[in-house]
């Protein structure tokens, strides 16, 4: 029995000193842990130590490029940025140029927009605004609050009911480009903003679309480019005669009215001209303009009469211009004579026919590119 009692005895020392041996261990482990915690604690990711400047104009650079608005929401939209950390949330927030780029889908529903454009500050705006799907006082109440913060406005996209088109009124001074589309415009002529209502001394960049009647509240002499899309009113033609300081031109599916005379059209400060008309309702073609300064020319195969050489032989004559490289006729172009017939007489231009190319896609200030499907030239 004593035997068996010593060796309980020792067992326990053991054990004892085991533990013991366990807990030196233990203590050792967590000063270990802890000097591994506090380089943890005191680490900063290379990206959260930049200048907050920095970071903002990463952020910048991230998104579309201004005046592009990008989506308010998903993994392209700034509000992302907020989600990542509190550090990259505040300086989000804290950069309203994030937030100047802004689509309005849905009256009443465009919560995440109006929020952006709290954000925004006293940044000019890039506004696109798409509401032709709605009608009513809840769509004027919204597009008028819209409008409160038209002062900002550097760009805007505005594709509206016809009716609505009366509301763009006030000064405008930040504004250098509109885009106006209206698609029901043709039975809402008579609604229009009054000349005196309107003030857009910066507006420089114009494009309609279904407008009928273009009257007087535009700053047609200060424009230098223009875009009129499916304009059927008679009267367009003697609306450019104002245009005199347009240096490009696109006038895509405009309709003449074939009754009247159409009058005469100089642009001397025209530097290119894209007329797109398969029908040919443009019956007139190239015969009412003069354009010294053209340097490169868009127009269908139809626009060019039936003697087609000497149409365009014409309008060369016509307005002296003298600086004209490029041609591009699209359609189908049958003629008698060879198109090198056209490259002969006029060798210093490079005449492109193609049926698919269009220049017409490109914005003023892209890069011109003759190539394409189908396309043929010297």
């Amino acid at each position: 029995m004593e035997e068996i009692g010593t060796q309980a005895i020792r067992l326990r020392q053991a054990a004892r000193a085991r533990i013991a041996e366990i807990d030196a261990q233990l203590h050792l482990l967590q000063m270990e842990r802890a000097v591994h915690q506090k380089q943890l604690d005191d680490y900063t990711y290379p990206v959260l130590s930049l200048p907050n400047e920095i970071t903002s104009e990463i952020f910048i650079q991230c998104l579309p490029s201004y005046p592009a608005c990008p989506p308010l929401k998903g993994p392209l939209s700034p509000t992302s940025l907020t989600h990542v950390c509190r550090q990259w949330r505040d300086i989000a927030l804290a950069t309203p140029q994030l937030w100047r780029a802004i689509t309005f889908e849905a009256p009443g529903e465009d919560r995440t927009a109006w929020t952006w454009l709290e954000r925004s500050g006293s940044c000019p705006l890039s506004i696109n605004v798409s509401y032709q799907r709605y009608t009513g006082s809840l769509v004027d109440t919204a597009l008028a609050a819209i409008l409160l913060h038209r002062k900002q406005w550097e760009y805007a996209v505005l594709t509206i009911q016809g009716q609505q088109v009366a509301l763009l009124q006030g000064p405008m001074p930040l504004l250098c480009e509109l885009t106006l589309h209206a698609p029901d415009s043709f039975t809402e002529s008579s609604r229009r903003p009054s000349a005196n209502a309107c003030d857009f001394p910066r507006l420089r960049t114009l494009s309609l679309s279904c407008f009928d009647d273009l009257g007087n509240w535009l700053p047609w002499s200060q424009l230098t480019s223009l875009t009129l899309m499916h304009t059927y009113s008679p009267t367009y033609l003697s609306t450019l005669r104002g245009a005199v300081n347009l240096v490009h031109l696109k006038l895509i599916y405009c309709v003449q009215d074939s009754h009247r005379q159409c009058p005469d059209v100089n642009l001397p400060r025209l530097e290119t001209l894209i007329m797109v008309d398969p029908d040919g309702d443009f019956h007139q073609g190239l015969s009412v303009f003069t354009l010294p300064s053209l340097r490169s020319l868009q127009v269908p195969a139809t626009f060019l009469n039936s003697d087609r050489i000497e149409t365009f032989a014409s309008l060369v004559s016509r307005s002296g211009c003298t600086e004209l490289r490029k041609v591009l006729i699209t359609g189908e172009f049958r003629l008698r004579i060879s198109k090198r017939v056209f490259r002969r007489r006029f060798p210093a231009i490079t005449f492109v026919f193609n049926s698919g190319y269009n220049w017409a896609k490109r914005r003023p200030g892209d890069e011109e590119d003759s190539g394409g499907s189908g396309s043929e030239s010297e």
